[in-house]
């Protein structure tokens, strides 16, 4: 039974006079009717929130995977780049931060090769652009090295020499000269030009740059055992670079090539304090320092 065909026996009823068997019959018969087509109706509504919730859902996931893996050469790699800089501020730990924007500076480097490779010259300066702008925040986030400068060597004092006695001079005969007959003077050949030296051109000489360099390695008692709660600093005046929770550390910081970076250990179990230095030259941006071994001071 369709809508206007219910609502057309509605009105009828209404100037139509009938007996009470048959209106109790035809009253009984449209409210099933309804009550049918109200419970259709409610299923239906009930069916379709869940299924536009869903599909709502997937657009959104599949929406935001698409630009989260979205190349350099694509319009919403902008928009992904954004993302990903607001997720920054969802890393609340220091090392775990400078984990992220380390990621975060390899995969855009990586990108922009790639357009360069590809031969996109437009898409590789837009890609180099934002690399530059991410090495900007690794370097304002992470904590800078200093420099560990070496003592100069100290000369030692020289013994002065010892005066020996000169020996007096004899004197000795001198000859007479003799009178040689005068020689005409040679030909004077005429002067060489003198060809101007070739001055060599300096070439300049290019200053390494500061870069996100991570030191890793693992972290020992006196007896061996691995420590934890350690705290590594990378200048003795400041705080814990990382606190590690088991025997291995990392611990992310701003240095040059070629840099001596020291390292600083310390744990204190309230009776005993043990720590260690450690220092090394960095040669890449990731350098395993080994096994370092605590000492009660």
């Amino acid at each position: 039974m369709n809508d206007d065909r219910l609502v057309g026996m509605l009105s009828a009823l209404r100037t139509e006079r009938m007996e009470r068997t048959a209106d109790q019959k035809l009253r009984a018969r449209l409210e099933n009717a309804w009550t049918v087509r109200e419970t259709q109706r409610g299923l239906m509504w009930r069916l379709r929130r869940p299924v536009l919730v869903v599909a709502t859902a997937a657009l959104v996931f599949g929406s935001i995977a698409t630009t989260l893996s979205a190349p350099g050469d694509s319009a919403l790699y902008t928009l992904r780049v954004t993302i990903e800089d607001l997720a920054i501020a969802l890393h609340r730990d220091p090392e775990d931060r400078a984990e992220y924007l380390v990621s975060l500076l390899e995969q855009r480097t990586a990108e922009a090769a790639r357009l360069e490779a590809t031969g996109n010259a437009l898409a590789a300066s837009h890609a180099r652009e934002i690399e530059r702008d991410t090495l900007r925040m690794v370097q304002q986030n992470l904590p800078v090295a200093p420099e560990v400068v070496e003592p100069a060597p100290t000369e030692s004092p020289s013994p002065s020499p010892t005066l020996s006695p000169t020996p007096s001079p004899t004197p000795s005969p001198v000859p007479t000269a003799t009178e040689r007959p005068a020689t005409p003077p040679p030909p004077t050949a005429p002067p060489a030009t003198a060809k101007p030296a070739a001055t060599p051109t300096a070439k300049p000489t290019t200053a390494a740059t500061p870069q996100a360099v991570s030191f890793t390695g693992t972290i020992k008692n006196p007896d061996g055992t691995y420590a934890t709660n350690v705290c590594v600093q990378i200048s003795p005046n400041t705080t814990c670079s990382v606190v590690t929770s088991s025997g291995t550390f990392r611990v992310t910081f701003s240095a040059k090539l070629g840099q001596s970076v020291t390292l600083n250990f310390t744990r204190s179990d309230g009776v005993k304090t043990y720590k260690a230095t450690l220092t090394k030259t960095v040669s890449s941006t990731y350098v395993d320092v080994g096994i370092v071994l605590l000492r009660v001071q």
